[in-house]
């Protein structure tokens, strides 16, 4: 059976990374200053982790300065990896520590420039459902329009309620061909997923593993050919998913939709995307052949 080793050694994407919190907590602790009170742990879903960020993470990161350290650090650990692209999500928010948009922007161009050679590094625009919407009406459009940002996303609860707030920005972003992604389907069901596809015409889903519950709306992914950027180990420790053995991925795969394997919140999950294809070959989930077509098609798409 192929080492966790043999995984990193094999090209691979991570498409689903929040770069804020995309890092091992054993760099992001000396960073820090602090240890996380019994941490890494398995979760009472999204609410639990949130109340972690907001007592722990988010007071920590205060600055542009802060907020470069974060991204540095998730990009390192992803080319130890064996990540050679990284569509790593930064968070429009992060334009209140950075002082202006222009020096927001400033700070995606410089951190591409300096990974540039070492790894494929792919901005993406990270859109809060709960952040200002009137800052994001006012932001968003520039930054789409800036080309720095190759994707853009659409993360929070997964409710359709205020959804259409968005539909612009995401119509904006097609117009420009930056490509399309939102969070649905970790904990909503499949009706959910194709209607967030419906609504904003998604390239990509994040997670979207709750299309498993409906055959019809599986076979609807597959002929519009899209991808499920699917995350195990965060599926498993926020409790969307009982254990790694029953996780929905198989039955992706085997129906033939295109998926990929990330991290989402590494700080928080604490497997990379090798160690979680390891996992999932071990607990025979995935075979190792499964696994390296599903890294090489991914990478492929890139070249």
């Amino acid at each position: 059976m192929m080492s966790v080793s043999d995984f990193i050694s094999l090209p691979k994407i991570d498409a689903h990374n929040h770069l804020n919190l995309g890092m091992r907590y054993a760099s992001y602790a000396p960073w820090a200053g602090f240890y996380i009170p019994n941490f890494p742990r398995k979760m009472k879903g999204l609410d639990e982790m949130h109340v972690i960020i907001g007592e722990y993470t988010r007071p920590r990161t205060k600055t542009i300065r802060d907020v470069t350290d974060l991204l540095v650090l998730s990009i390192n650990d992803a080319i130890a990896d064996g990540v050679k692209v990284l569509e790593g999500s930064i968070d429009i928010g992060f334009v209140n520590h950075c002082g202006s948009l222009d020096a927001f922007l400033d700070m995606v161009q410089n951190i591409t420039d300096k990974f540039k050679g070492k790894i494929n590094l792919r901005p993406e625009l990270g859109l809060g459902k709960t952040f200002d919407i009137d800052k994001i009406r006012e932001w968003a459009p520039p930054c789409i329009e800036s080309g720095f940002f190759n994707s853009i996303d659409l993360y929070g609860p997964e409710v359709e309620e205020g959804i259409e707030n968005f539909q612009p920005i995401f119509d904006l972003a097609g117009k420009k061909g930056v490509k399309r992604k939102a969070h649905v389907g970790e904990f909503s069901n499949a009706a959910s997923v194709k209607n967030f596809i419906e609504a904003f015409n998604l390239e990509e889903v994040q997670h979207g593993i709750g299309a498993v519950q409906d055959d019809s709306v599986l076979q609807f992914i597959k002929d519009r050919d899209l991808r499920l950027n699917v995350c195990p180990e965060s599926n498993v420790m926020l409790g969307a998913v009982k254990n790694l053995e029953s996780h929905p991925i198989k039955k992706l795969v085997e129906t033939g939709i295109r998926v990929s394997i990330a991290t989402d919140d590494l700080l928080f999950f604490g497997k990379t995307v090798s160690e979680q294809a390891f996992d999932l070959v071990n607990k025979n989930v995935l075979t190792e052949e499964q696994v390296k077509k599903i890294f090489a098609s991914n990478v492929t798409e890139y070249q």
